[in-house]
């Protein structure tokens, strides 16, 4: 049985008071040259490193960088790409190149893990569009057999701290039919999504869990507007 590791989330540092200084173009400059020398190389504990030390310069050159790591290199490497990136938090750059790994990756389950979960650490608005179309586009009324990504998408939509996600969670549950009595014919599967979803609705509103989609359509019409764009209380 699949699961979304996001524990990991968890472990991000939090920042008192001002967030570090952006990194300078020399020090991204500095940063590529080690990673293109690295990957030119066999060492694969040299390539790692210096893919690891990407992570604390959020340019938009390091990210450029990092991005194709994610798509032409092996499965392990392109993990260490989303850790680097998924350190960047709020970096839309970071958030645009994750978004292009999910597809190349739609069949390497360690990797496309890897890249929702670097999603979700980067936790850009940006994302929430991405979630919805990956499970739109996959998610049949039909299905009864896990899709790549689906379940993952759900569970990152909970991390990303936006309005719009609730949103995008209540329509997708009502359009693809996946939660409640009145779940599809997909069974288990379309339950287990409805699931997931409840799990993302709890954790951006912080309401205890209802178990049917009918009432949470009606709790977020009352409760809305009690908070702010970034899911905090008003």
């Amino acid at each position: 049985m699949r699961t979304l590791l996001l524990s990991v989330l968890f472990l991000v540092p939090l920042y008192a008071g001002d967030p570090p200084a952006a990194p300078s173009e020399e020090d991204a400059k500095a940063k590529v040259e080690g990673l293109k020398k690295a990957l030119k190389g066999a060492d694969e504990k040299e390539k790692k490193a210096a893919i690891a030390a990407c992570a604390d310069c959020p340019h938009a050159l390091v990210v450029a960088a990092l991005a194709p790591v994610m798509v032409t290199e092996n499965d392990d490497l392109r993990i260490e790409a989303t850790k680097a990136l998924g350190k960047m938090k709020g970096n839309a750059d970071a958030a645009k190149a994750l978004h292009g790994a999910l597809k190349p990756n739609e069949k390497h389950d360690n990797v496309l893990k890897a890249v929702f979960t670097g999603i979700a650490l980067v936790n850009h608005v940006s994302s929430v569009a991405v979630c919805e179309k990956w499970i739109d586009d996959r998610l049949d009324l039909r299905d009864s057999d896990e899709v790549p990504g689906v379940i993952h998408a759900f569970d990152v939509l909970g991390f990303l701290k936006h309005k719009a996600s609730v949103e995008v969670i209540l329509d997708l549950c009502n359009k693809k039919k996946v939660s409640g009595e009145n779940a599809g014919t997909g069974g288990g599967y379309k339950l287990k999504c409805g699931k997931h979803a409840e799990a993302s609705l709890v954790r951006l509103t912080g309401q205890e869990a209802f178990g049917d989609l009918e009432l949470w359509k009606d709790w977020w019409k009352k409760h809305a507007g009690e908070f702010n764009e970034d899911m905090t209380k008003k």
